[in-house]
């Protein structure tokens, strides 16, 4: 099926674990005909993961980045443009979870960190980037969020603030750009299988304990995620802007079950 796609070009943001969702992301678009650019603070990463998409025989070029930074933003979207031209497709996956605990105990320094990466980076990338696609008026943007941000987790509240800020400014960036033929999404993700999720990482019980709850019986993968974005970057989802997709097995719907 041709999805209307090909010889665009993407960001992907966060795209460096070979496990993670940002990586699969890329080279579901890639296989899709798209040229790739990825960003991550992991240049090494990036860098194998832009090899792999040339041997596709797709254009992809590597940048590093901390996002939370909005001049070295600036500086990685002029690298883009001079390695790729102008951005079709923005997909902000990038962001950390390292800020536990309760508000009163989280460090400060912490929680303006968190909301730096998580919110004010993708803000930034979209500052950059959807000028120009409404200039030519024709643009996707697909914000990775997390069910975290609609109905809270117990000890991430500056995670769970970011990605629900995320989900807003989806919202209010869609109303912006609609008459120009952007389209602006959000992913809700629920327990994806990455890296953080395996055996060895994490404590057995625990894990067992965490797909147990999940209506469907098992963790979400990175590429089933894959196939979400690749659909609304499509020119199937021409018609959805706005919106914020659950993709989490139904597990949002347990959540509050013993």
């Amino acid at each position: 099926m041709d999805l209307g796609i090909a010889d665009k070009s993407a960001l992907v943001t966060g795209a460096a674990s070979k496990k993670g969702i940002g990586y699969a992301i890329s080279l579901a678009l890639a296989r899709e005909g798209v040229n790739i650019a990825v960003a991550d603070i992991d240049f090494e990463g990036v860098e194998s993961l832009a090899q792999a998409i040339k041997e596709m025989g797709r254009n992809a070029v590597a940048i590093k980045v901390n996002q939370g930074i909005y001049s070295e933003v600036k500086e990685g979207v002029s690298k883009i443009n001079q390695a790729l031209g102008q951005i079709d497709i923005l997909v902000n996956c990038a962001a950390i979870t390292s800020n536990m605990g309760t508000i009163s105990k989280m460090q400060t320094s912490a929680w303006e960190n968190e909301i730096n990466v998580n919110l004010n980076g993708p803000y930034y990338w979209m500052r950059e980037l959807m000028p120009s696609m409404a200039k030519r008026r024709w643009g996707r943007v697909i914000n990775i969020s997390s069910t975290g941000g609609i109905i809270g987790s117990m000890g991430l509240p500056s995670y769970c603030t970011s990605k629900g800020g995320l989900i807003a400014l989806t919202k209010e960036t869609a109303l912006e750009t609609a008459s120009r033929g952007v389209t602006v999404n959000t992913l809700a993700l629920g327990i994806i299988k990455t890296g953080i999720y395996e055996r060895g990482t994490m404590d057995a019980t625990i894990l067992d304990s965490i797909t147990k709850r999940i209506p469907l019986g098992r963790m979400g993968e990175p590429g089933e995620v894959a196939d979400v974005a690749v659909f609304l970057a499509s020119e199937n989802a021409r018609y959805i802007t706005g919106s914020t997709l659950i993709v989490d097995g139904a597990h949002s719907l347990n959540a509050f079950l013993p």
